[in-house]
């Protein structure tokens, strides 16, 4: 029941959070990464940390992370998606850096549509290749120590004409109650 909670919490901060936040960002960690010639796909990051505009708000384990890279060429990648709780962008576009020493940076942006809000993100994940012969050949070892940030700015759609008529009418009626709660004081 609490994780129950806490999910719709988080996803209510999601979604209701553009009228309130610039900028929603989470960490993950962990997970699958297998790598092709198709490119390289992430599975159920764990996603353990949750912040309104830098302020964190939630940690622990809420959720997960995934994307799929699409073509990989020369060290950009188009055509990918991304998923986070239950948000997916299919088109998830970036690059990929080696750091040396095994590390690899890789930064991606996305957007999409989720319940009425536009949204704009981008994540910056370092992962981990491990060589099975010790350098020399790319193409034998594994990925691993997925972690990483990904930060999403959501903009509110553009509410229709009819949608502000209703909202300032309630917001007249408001008023009247107010005024004669406070007349019959007197």
């Amino acid at each position: 029941m609490k994780l129950r909670l806490l999910i719709f919490t988080v996803l209510l901060a999601l979604f209701a959070a553009p009228a309130f936040a610039d900028t929603i960002s989470f960490t993950n960690q962990g997970g699958a990464v297998s790598a092709s010639s198709s490119g390289i796909v992430a599975t159920d990051s764990v996603i353990n940390g949750f912040s309104l505009n830098g302020s964190p708000l939630i940690s622990g384990n809420f959720g997960t992370l995934s994307f799929d890279t699409g073509s990989l060429s020369g060290g950009t990648f188009t055509g990918g998606s991304i998923s986070f709780i239950s948000v997916f962008a299919n088109n998830f576009s970036g690059t990929l850096t080696s750091l040396g020493k095994g590390l690899y940076d890789l930064v991606g942006t996305f957007s999409g549509v989720s319940n009425g809000f536009a949204f704009t993100g981008s994540t910056n994940q370092i992962l981990s290749f491990s060589s099975e012969d010790g350098g020399r050949d790319d193409s034998k070892g594994c990925w691993r120590d997925l972690q990483g940030t990904t930060t999403i700015t959501a903009t509110a759609a553009v509410p229709e004409p009819s949608t502000l008529t209703f909202f300032g009418t309630g917001l007249i009626a408001l008023a009247g109650a107010v005024r004669r709660k406070l007349a019959g004081r007197v």
